[in-house]
């Protein structure tokens, strides 16, 4: 397995997240599908350095899953590694997310569970490529 490639992967994904949450993209829906405060927002707005460490070691965790899965599955190609993020997405994540957002949600609207779920589609995806194509 490439380390500096599950470790390029592993930035995409962090820094994809940040985006994907950010005002650019879903933090407004997403806080109101959390029903979040404009305070809450702007507190969350406000993440210091140490708030990233977390969501690096879970998407060098992830990275290198998906690299293991990839290299015994013998996938070389971009094709074939998008392939392998979009499966890994629908079974992993969409079903434990379907768990959490949807049965047991209290109420929560759905479009939580479609913004949280779409960044893990997208991210999975670019890591399958990435991680598939740089062996």
């Amino acid at each position: 397995m490439n380390f500096l490639a599950i470790i390029v992967a592993a930035i995409v994904n962090v820094v994809l997240g940040s985006l994907w949450y950010s005002p650019m993209l879903f933090a407004k829906p997403w806080a109101k599908a959390m029903g979040m405060t404009k305070e809450q927002m702007a507190k969350g707005a406000k993440m210091s350095a140490g708030m990233y460490v977390p969501p690096m070691i879970a998407a060098l965790v992830t990275s290198y899953v998906m690299a293991w899965f990839l290299n015994a599955l013998n996938v070389t190609t971009v094709g074939g590694g998008i392939q392998i993020g979009f499966l890994a997405w629908l079974g992993f994540t969409t079903t434990a997310q379907v768990l959490n957002s949807w049965v047991f949600s209290n109420g929560r609207p759905k479009e939580a569970y479609f913004i949280n779920t779409g960044y893990h589609l997208v991210v999975f995806c670019i890591m399958g490529a990435i991680l598939a194509a740089w062996r």
